[in-house]
């Protein structure tokens, strides 16, 4: 859960800043922009984050259930209550801790490929969803007006947190590695908290039009979110490689780090 915060916090400060000082500035042109509107905001928000996360787990461990039922023919959970074994072939299909270090992998691969982003290497992962991300921009048009209630504030919120982003989809890869849709649903919501300081400083900016008024530097903030985000993704490669018996778990104290 630590992870999935940090991850939140420092990530948003490299990538939010930049990706939603235009939408918190749509949100003070609502009237969604102090006191109690905008906690209600940032709690719908989160609150799409815990949901997403949840439907996360539940897909993941969906998934594993469903080797039992197809790939090899009379499917059981095998001795060890993790490997899925075929009866009539004796193979073992994969088991939750094979599954759970493939999906830490894919979670390392998408946080490099972030990483990369932050520096400017490579494209924003978002360049590859500006399909969906049109679609939630006419979303957000049809709730224009009524933004001074409470109920809209929190409504709004519900629909930024369908905005699609690449640190977003990096953090719901890590909720489904969990394996558990509960366990999901609080990675989700650990990384919503962490994001929460970063996007209230966005909206102060876009209420004041001060962006210089920010006292970290863009430059800076993009390589402190990069270092998290790359450490974040090299922690995922080794729970993954550990998971697949490669190397050893690390445990500090009752602490799992990899």
């Amino acid at each position: 859960m630590l992870v999935a915060f940090m991850l939140g916090l420092m990530g948003s400060l490299g990538h939010c800043l930049g990706m939603c000082s235009g939408v918190a500035l749509l949100f003070s042109r609502q009237g969604v922009a102090s006191g109690r509107s905008v906690l209600l905001l940032h709690l719908g928000r989160i609150t799409t984050y815990s949901l997403l996360g949840l439907a996360a787990g539940i897909l993941s461990r969906g998934f594993l259930l469903a080797l039992s039922y197809c790939g090899v023919p009379g499917a059981a959970i095998g001795p060890d209550n993790n490997d899925l074994m075929s009866h009539s072939t004796g193979t073992a299909l994969p088991s939750l801790s094979q599954v759970q270090g493939f999906l830490a992998i894919l979670v390392a691969g998408m946080a490099g490929y972030l990483t990369l982003a932050l520096l400017g290497r490579v494209p924003s992962p978002e360049v590859y969803l500006i399909k969906l991300t049109t679609r939630w921009g006419r979303l957000m048009r049809s709730r224009r007006g009524g933004g001074n209630s409470l109920y809209e504030s929190f409504l709004y919120g519900l629909i930024w947190g369908l905005l699609p982003c690449g640190l977003v989809l990096t953090a719901l890869l890590a909720a489904a590695v969990r394996g558990s849709p509960w366990q999901g649903a609080l990675t989700m919501l650990a990384f919503g908290l962490g994001t929460w300081p970063a996007l209230l400083g966005v909206g102060w900016l876009a209420r004041w039009g001060e962006r210089r008024a920010w006292p970290w530097s863009p430059h800076l903030a993009r390589h402190l979110a990069a270092l998290v985000v790359v450490l974040f993704g090299t922690q995922m490669a080794l729970r993954g490689l550990a998971a697949w018996g490669w190397i050893d778990h690390l445990h500090v104290g009752g602490l799992v780090v990899w």
